[in-house]
């Protein structure tokens, strides 16, 4: 597991308060791990967390729905190859 992974894990278990199994995949929004609200937070967090600048477009629930697909966001941001590129087949 990645650092970033296991950061993102911990914010949702210690901030949001979701104490349940979530893994890379999970849909956070249908599984009700993340509300809009949350959303909203959980993207300030990987602006002031990762040091990565979030547009407007990139706050949009293909980017924001599932831990892979913030992980290829935070990736993306820092232009680095997409975290999990390898195992997903593109960064979308």
């Amino acid at each position: 597991m990645s650092v970033e992974l296991q950061i993102l894990r911990d914010y949702i278990r210690d901030v949001i308060g979701f104490d349940g199994e979530v893994d890379a995949d999970t849909d956070l929004l249908e599984r009700k791990v993340l509300d809009s609200f949350n959303v909203v937070e959980m993207a300030l967090f990987i602006q002031s967390k990762f040091n990565v600048e979030l547009e407007a477009e990139d706050l949009v629930r293909s980017n924001l729905a599932r831990l892979s697909s913030m992980l290829d966001l935070i990736a993306r941001k820092r232009g680095a190859p997409a975290a999990t590129a390898a195992t997903h087949g593109s960064a979308h």
